[in-house]
């Protein structure tokens, strides 16, 4: 039975992977938050979690890009004084794999930011850190094994 099941499951991937050849494949490329600052906001996600400042696309949208391609979906921070664009600050709740989260929160923390007391989840050996932007936009930070 575990046989049967096993090659049900390769001829399922198999057809998934020729599927996946004749389309094109989705990803996410950006995640916009609410934010009151645009300076203050893609200064934290420099300093902290290793971004760079990109494009202001217009004036209500200002990117924050990784260092390295391929690394991730980038960040669009929203400041729209006229209101068209229904995004308010603190709303946003991102979640950021990282090599280290305790010291990362204890780096935000030190800029004088909040942030949680980490927890410790022993079935899935990570650590999970919650902070806050300089808006409120939760950042949680999630470590998976050992610190590096």
């Amino acid at each position: 039975m575990k046989t049967l099941m096993a090659g049900a499951v390769a001829l399922m991937a198999l057809a998934g992977m020729a599927q996946a050849a004749d389309a094109p494949m989705s990803s996410l490329m950006t995640v916009k938050i609410g934010v009151t600052d645009f300076k203050k906001s893609t200064d934290y996600y420099v300093k902290y979690l290793g971004m760079k400042e990109g494009v202001q696309y217009n004036p209500a949208e200002k990117a924050v890009d990784w260092q390295t391609p391929g690394q991730g979906s980038n960040l669009i921070l929203v400041h729209d004084t006229t209101g068209k664009i229904k995004l308010a600050p603190g709303g946003g709740w991102l979640l950021f794999k990282v090599p280290d989260a305790k010291k990362i929160g204890k780096a935000i923390a030190a800029g004088g930011y909040k942030v949680d007391e980490p927890i410790e989840i022993k079935e899935m050996h990570s650590t999970v850190v919650t902070a806050y932007d300089p808006d409120g936009n939760t950042v949680e930070l999630l470590q998976i094994g050992p610190a590096q």
